[in-house]
């Protein structure tokens, strides 16, 4: 089964709106084993709500449309989609029952809309809204099926849970599943991760792999279909066995893992404590590092040390020595993690200084130069990067830096 979703909204078009509803969809697609190959976002025009929906019942088995289904004029796809697959509206008396009995006291003016949506085609399945009026829809017609379904996620989730999942297993003839797995590699580029697996990239069938360009990573989709799970998921681990040997520690984690997650775990295991002094990064990987729940066992404080004299005043950065190396240095960059190490009594010491830009650049230091350091008790060391894009991307990609050299140093320390 081929199956494509249209999103009908203005708003989405606008981008007022976000559309979380394709994909909710899709994935859930994904998990009944049914292929989706396009998803289209249309505005509230019948016409052009018409013709995408023609083109997709050409192409496609399933058609999944959302949105449109309100009770006001500029509500089309009900009408629009009757119209394409030649069928008429009629009144249903137990869906406008069921309206009136979820307003409970409708206002006074809202009869005809009521009405409206309770207009279903003649041979219609409908799906119960549980949690608002407009009714789902299903109607199939020469070996072609559309449901139309609110664009109100709350709505539209418990509907396709409810109505639409239980009715396309029972329609689905093939019982494939489809899986996938997202690995999540940090230190390297999209071009570097392509080169390292190029050969299983040219020779992938099923499962197949994807590459995704994030900021500051790269994921790795390994995506599987076949009819035994247990089947699905040994392809699976075969060939992420492959590309992990390629890869190696620069794959951080999977699926929902996160990099601050990761180098949680790892503080948290080593029994570790960590304290952060941010220049350029303005307190960006503090923000990260407590997003974790339970953050308060491995950190204890952060500190945006943004001017020199802060620096001087909260870390004990010398001031000689910024004024003789300046302060986006390798030398201020350790004394800025010694400093915090020093003053929390923390196992761990992280400083960043670095030129986030527009401005306060030099032909020597351009901008997105920026200086990591880790401090412990008995090493330093200290890395220099220079990062790509604007202000906001060059203080978010420090504190992503900063999370890598935190993790490869946790695992590479074997003890606590």
């Amino acid at each position: 089964m081929q199956a494509e979703i249209i999103s009908i909204g203005t708003e989405l078009l606008l981008g007022d709106v976000v559309d979380t509803n394709a994909s909710y969809i899709a994935k859930t697609l994904a998990s009944l084993g049914i292929d989706l190959f396009r998803k289209t976002t249309v505005g509230d025009n019948r016409e052009r709500i018409g013709a995408a929906f023609k083109e997709a019942l050409a192409r496609a088995d399933l058609v999944i449309i959302t949105g449109g289904l309100g009770p006001t004029e500029d509500d089309l796809t009900k009408e629009t989609v009757s119209e394409v697959m030649g069928e008429e509206l009629r009144l249903n008396e137990e869906v406008l029952e069921r309206i009136k009995r979820r307003l409970s006291y409708p206002k006074r003016g809202t009869e005809e809309g009521m009405v409206k949506q309770a207009m279903v085609p003649s041979s219609a399945k409908i799906i119960p809204n549980p949690v608002g009026t407009a009714p789902g829809i299903i109607l199939e017609k020469g070996g072609k099926t559309a449901i139309l379904l609110p664009g109100v996620p709350r709505e539209m989730e418990r509907m396709m849970q409810e109505g639409v999942v239980p009715y396309l297993r029972e329609k689905k003839q093939s019982t494939e599943s489809i899986k996938s797995k997202v690995l999540k590699v940090v230190g390297m580029g999209e071009s570097q991760v392509e080169k390292a697996i190029l050969d299983l990239l040219r020779e992938q069938s099923n499962p197949t792999i994807g590459l995704l360009a994030k900021r500051g990573e790269v994921h790795v989709r390994i995506t599987a279909k076949f009819e035994e799970k247990r089947v699905m998921e040994e392809k699976i681990k075969q060939v992420e066995k492959k590309i992990r040997s390629r890869l190696g520690d620069y794959i951080y984690g999977a699926d929902d893992e996160t990099l601050e997650g990761k180098v949680a775990f790892l503080l948290k295991e080593k029994n570790l404590t960590v304290s952060v002094a941010e220049s350029c990064s303005g307190g960006v990987l503090s923000h990260r590092l407590t997003n974790v729940p339970g953050s308060s066992n491995y950190f204890q404080a952060g500190v945006v040390s943004y001017s020199n004299q802060a620096k001087s005043q909260l870390l004990g950065v010398s001031s000689s020595l910024i004024e003789e190396k300046g302060a986006v240095s390798s030398e201020v960059a350790k004394e800025m993690a010694r400093g915090i190490r020093k003053l929390m009594n923390t196992d761990l010491g992280v400083g960043i200084t670095g030129i986030a830009g527009p401005t306060g650049a030099t032909p020597k230091k351009p901008v997105g130069l920026v200086y990591i350091a880790i401090s412990a008790s008995k090493e330093e060391l200290c890395e220099k990067f220079i990062f790509p894009g604007e202000r906001e991307d060059v203080k978010w990609r420090a504190s992503q830096a900063a999370l890598d050299l935190l993790r490869r140093y946790l695992l590479e320390k074997k003890g606590g």
